[in-house]
């Protein structure tokens, strides 16, 4: 049965040491850690900082997911730019981004790296591209080796990698799969509890979200059109310890309500 978590972006007005043990009570078993303003601001937090958060995280019991999809990490006027499939220099910030994050893993206690192509820029080639990520396979994966890390493609819509064939297509063993549940009803013609079971191999990771049929918005669950009693029957198969986390980035306003209704939204899909 997979561990179930939640994203520290459904929470933004929230500090850590309030929302992880609650998350904790409530009987989440491992949070997504989204380093951002509100929590780990990559620009000010010290090592030190780091370390407090794993070892409460340690202490509580939660697993840690480390995710790199914050909007304007690295450019306050571009949303995830620039990518790691810029034409220019400016791809190696997305990069060095990433291996800063890798290098916080120890501390935090995540033995997981989860991030995005982006979206094709203007003047790259899919070839182009196609280099990229491997040069980015290069940089990382030492590293991630050296911490004990795996590194897990998240394909989102609209991005260069947006849908599961594509992910399938890059052939690049060294990333596995971070699954997002709803982005599967936007653009892609597997249906979520198929595309558990058919890239279970692969799956580091699942996102939960719910959303409708070709809409790009994460919704609570029963907002959107998942099928969450397959979903649910479906992450129960996966290896012991793949980690399962709601990433409701637009309901950090009511996460006191959505938190509490998410995880008994799951119980009871798999009681049903």
């Amino acid at each position: 049965m997979v561990l179930l978590g939640y994203n520290s972006n459904g929470f933004a007005h929230h500090r850590l040491e309030w929302a992880l043990p609650w998350l904790a009570d409530l009987g989440y078993q491992a949070v997504a850690i989204t380093p951002d303003v509100p929590h780990l601001d990559p620009e000010r937090t010290s090592p030190s900082e780091v370390a407090a958060v794993g070892a409460l995280c340690a202490r509580l019991g939660l697993k840690v997911v480390m995710e790199s999809g914050a909007r304007f990490s690295l450019d306050p006027s571009r949303k995830h730019r620039p990518n790691l499939l810029e034409t220019d220099n400016s791809w190696s910030l997305r990069l060095d981004y990433l291996m800063k994050l890798l290098e916080w893993c120890p501390d935090l206690g995540a033995d997981t790296l989860s991030f995005w192509s982006g979206a094709l820029p203007d003047g790259q080639t899919v070839v182009g591209a196609r280099a990229r990520l491997s040069a980015a396979a290069d940089a990382l994966h030492p590293l991630a080796e050296k911490f004990g890390v795996r590194l897990a493609l998240e394909p989102e819509p609209g991005h260069f990698v947006g849908t599961l064939d594509e992910f399938r297509a890059l052939e690049e063993p060294r990333f596995g799969l971070m699954l997002d549940v709803g982005h599967l009803l936007v653009n892609d013609r597997y249906d979520p509890e198929y595309a558990v079971a058919q890239f279970a191999s692969q799956i580091v990771g699942v996102q939960l979200d719910d959303m409708r049929r070709g809409v790009h918005e994460h919704l609570a669950p029963g907002e959107g059109d998942v099928n969450w009693r397959a979903v649910v029957s479906a992450c129960a198969a996966l290896p012991l310890g793949v980690t399962a986390c709601f990433e409701l980035s637009r309901d950090s306003h009511r996460f006191h309500q959505t938190a509490p209704a998410a995880i008994a939204a799951w119980r009871a899909a798999a009681r049903r």
